[in-house]
């Protein structure tokens, strides 16, 4: 009840004034995320820079490639890796999408992802990754920096 309470009197009226939408069509979001294949392409084949994948390197690179997959580092950057306003219902079809655009057809596979597993790529660094984008989208295209 006091998360529902607080959200309510603060988190979704500071939204509101920041110009968040106060209703999100998910039955696009599918579509959404697929348009943005050949950018998320080119995250994958480093030919953009991506804050999350940089994020998630310099993890590996910290603790350990093995270690940074447990569910206690995860745990520590799980804010920065969530999909924003778009929920858990969003994270679901955000994710789902993109295993329909990447896993199943071969593109991320381990010699591409290494130092993370491939699914581990995609939910660490194309979910958010996607989710900046979609932010952007809404916001009349405010900047990937201002999006995360």
């Amino acid at each position: 009840f006091c998360e529902i309470h607080y959200a309510e009197t603060t988190i979704v009226p500071i939204g509101i004034k920041n110009s968040y939408p106060t209703e999100i069509n998910f039955t696009l979001l599918e579509a959404r995320v697929t348009q943005m294949k050949e950018e998320l392409f080119k995250i994958i084949n480093k030919e953009i820079d991506s804050y999350y994948y940089n994020l998630a390197i310099e993890v590996c690179k910290e603790v350990g490639a093995r270690k940074a997959s447990t569910p206690m580092v995860l745990m520590g950057r799980f804010e920065s890796l969530r999909p924003g306003y778009y929920g858990s219902l969003g994270l679901n079809i955000i994710c789902d999408t993109l295993i329909k655009l990447f896993i199943y057809p071969n593109i991320l596979i381990f010699n591409i992802t290494y130092l993370k597993k491939p699914m581990d790529y995609l939910q660490e660094v194309l979910v958010p990754e996607a989710a900046l984008r979609l932010i952007s989208q809404d916001r009349e295209g405010i900047s990937l920096e201002d999006a995360r």
